[in-house]
């Protein structure tokens, strides 16, 4: 029997993502955010998108273990706070 793994991207990967797509500058808290959240942030980020919000800013709150992501839809402005329990 033959199963397929599927390949998920590696820390780096996604913290490279985070760096770059939601624009955590430090690069030690990128790749937490990564290890916390996997992917979950970036999928976060595309729905909002496909919603209509646009990112304005993201950062990780290391000792709360929260990712918050500052998003804006016309001249209203939110911030969403992904946290780990």
């Amino acid at each position: 029997m033959v199963v397929a793994m599927v390949d998920e991207p590696d820390v780096f990967e996604l913290a490279r993502k985070y760096h770059t797509e939601l624009k955590i500058e430090e690069p030690s808290l990128a790749t937490l955010a990564a290890e916390l959240f996997g992917d979950l942030g970036l999928k976060f980020k595309e729905f909002l998108k496909k919603e209509g919000y646009s990112l304005t800013g993201a950062k990780f709150v290391d000792y709360d273990k929260s990712l918050v992501l500052s998003i804006m839809k016309g001249d209203k402005t939110y911030e969403v706070i992904l946290r780990k329990t």
